[in-house]
């Protein structure tokens, strides 16, 4: 389970580490978009590499997510089929979530019963910090003592990367505050 009022004590072993990967737009057609096959490429690459005792696909459905399209979640486990993942690391899907913080806060919670100590998010470079930003609060928030780490997806276009940039500098200035509500309503004490 979930470390609770306990220090961090993953090591990145096999035993105390989450690999959660964020969903990204859907294509008008329902498929995955170019965002989203990265993000999973990179995730399982990256489960391999550190020997992951959890893989989470974090995604429900968006505000432009296209009707009777699958959720996220299940289109990236289509794509994570298609690579060679262990079948002893187990695959959680969250469905939940539209949002970025809606992937913390659900994700967090299908890892409780498992024993892990240490997540690693996987999204694109640029969304990286917010996600982070959420990750943490929701961590917090929940009360666990678990080590949240990143790692950004480089975006090959240079000018796709460039706006998605300028878009998660503004995303930014919106969560902040409504992390800080978020938090404040449910009774956490202010930070300033």
């Amino acid at each position: 389970m979930l470390g609770r009022d306990s220090g961090p004590g993953g090591t990145g072993n096999r035993a105390g580490l989450a690999v959660i990967v964020l969903g990204a737009a859907v294509r008008p057609d329902g498929t995955a978009s170019v965002a989203m096959r990265r993000r999973v490429s990179h995730a399982v690459a990256f489960a391999h590499e550190t020997v992951a005792a959890v893989l989470v696909l974090s995604g429900g459905y968006g505000k432009r997510h296209p009707p009777g399209a699958m959720s996220e979640a299940r289109l990236m486990a289509a794509l994570v089929a298609r690579e060679s993942v262990p079948s002893d690391i187990p695959l959680l899907m969250e469905e939940r979530s539209s949002d970025t913080l809606g992937n913390a806060w659900h994700s967090l919670a299908l890892l409780e019963g498992h024993a892990v100590a240490r997540v690693i998010v996987v999204t694109d470079r640029p969304h990286l910090t917010r996600a982070l930003w959420c990750f943490r609060w929701a961590a917090r928030r929940r009360g666990l003592a678990v080590v949240i780490e990143g790692a950004g997806v480089p975006i090959p276009d240079r000018r796709v990367a460039l706006a998605a940039g300028v878009r998660e500098a503004l995303a930014l200035v919106v969560y902040a505050p409504r992390l800080w509500r978020a938090g404040n309503s449910r009774g956490v004490e202010r930070r300033p």
